[in-house]
């Protein structure tokens, strides 16, 4: 994943002196570098793409360095993005305005070419950390994997949705209620399906992973209030594939169903969703459940470009979609224990505390895994 690092400069000969400094950026083996003489047409490039690193002038006719940050800060996806100002000037007051609307470093003209390299480096380097979904799934990955390996208690499930939250939650627009709920409504279903304890329980602690690999999704199109085009929607798609690379290879069984349910869970019954096309029961077990859980929950909750819908009309649409999108079978348990799940709705409303004392898993307060 090769680093992009914005130049805005109103001055060429300037542009071309930082671009042939930052060719040799220590960690990156590529960088590319998009170049702007116009604050503008930087702007506007940004509504559209997403840099790694910007360095900007802070003198130029059409605004200055400190105003262009103001304004891109207020663009999607850029709070994180840091930005370094290029000034001839040595002013404290400035460097506190600057530090104030946005900036994140300095550097002072004439620049020192080994201290353009080392402050881009480092910045560039914490970026891709926080950025590359391979390294952020992985490392989270790593870390459920070693709680996996415990029993499980009410303390490691805690610690298993906190780090799901923290991650998906910092992007997106779903809460960590959403993951309870979804994690509930699973377990509920596989618990009349009659599949098992053991299975309940994992489904319980895999559901809440079906989104993962949404951390691999830019921010402008995650993030993007109206719909997406149909070039934004196959990166939107990606998301299952990204998921399931990064956990598939786990020797922790928790996380393999992680991976399956991350990659199956947007297929349908017909055989017409993705990733993969599958039809019917080639569409793994783990995945068809939660396929109805995570539908049935966002369409009872709000979003930025929805209402939250009622019960009546999602029941109504859940019941249309069955045998085309979702298991004729799961949606059979969902409409015998709408009840049940009006109550897992109002205990993990999302106006209540995202990580309750009540942890316990729904087979408890649903006297077992029988098929009714």
């Amino acid at each position: 994943m090769n680093p992009t690092i914005l130049l805005l400069d109103d001055n060429q000969e300037n542009l071309y002196l930082l671009k042939q400094m930052l060719r040799e950026l220590a960690g990156a083996k590529q960088v590319v570098t998009a170049e702007f003489t116009s604050p503008n047409e930087a702007l506007v490039w940004c509504r559209e793409n997403e840099p790694d690193l910007c360095l900007v002038d802070y003198q130029m006719p059409e605004m200055s360095g400190v105003e262009f940050i103001d304004a891109v800060r207020q663009l999607p996806g850029f709070n994180g993005i840091p930005m370094i100002i290029i000034t001839g000037a040595d002013e404290k007051e400035l460097r506190q305005r600057a530090l104030q609307r946005g900036a994140t470093d300095f550097l002072t003209r004439p620049i020192d070419p080994a201290e353009l390299k080392a402050r881009a480096g480092n910045l560039i380097a914490l970026r891709m950390s926080l950025v590359d979904p391979r390294i952020r799934v992985e490392r989270l990955a790593h870390d459920v994997e070693a709680v996996a390996r415990l029993a499980l208690e009410r303390e490691h499930e805690q610690i298993i949705f906190k780090m799901l939250a923290n991650l998906s939650s910092c992007r997106d627009e779903e809460t960590g209620n959403h993951m309870h709920r979804v994690a509930h409504i699973a377990q509920l279903i596989a618990s009349k399906l009659g599949l098992g304890e053991q299975f309940c329980d994992m489904i319980y602690l895999a559901a809440p992973m079906h989104d993962i690999g949404k951390v691999g999704i830019p921010d402008r199109i995650l993030l993007k209030p109206g719909k997406l085009n149909p070039q934004e929607w196959e990166v939107m798609k990606t998301h299952t594939t990204i998921g399931y690379d990064v956990l598939k290879d786990s020797t922790s069984s928790l996380l393999r169903m992680g991976a399956e349910i991350a990659h199956s869970h947007h297929e349908k019954f017909n055989g017409e969703g993705y990733p993969q096309g599958l039809k019917g029961e080639s569409i793994p077990m783990a995945g068809r459940i939660v396929a109805v859980a995570d539908e049935m929950d966002a369409l009872l909750s709000v979003r930025p470009y929805k209402k939250a819908w009622s019960m009546k009309d999602v029941v109504e649409q859940m019941r249309h979609a069955q045998g085309r999108h979702f298991d004729p079978d799961c949606i059979d348990v969902m409409l015998r224990h709408i009840d049940t799940i009006q109550d897992i709705q109002k205990q993990f409303a999302d106006d209540t505390a995202v990580y309750p004392t009540d942890m316990r898993p729904l087979r408890l307060l649903t006297g077992g895994a029988s098929k009714k």
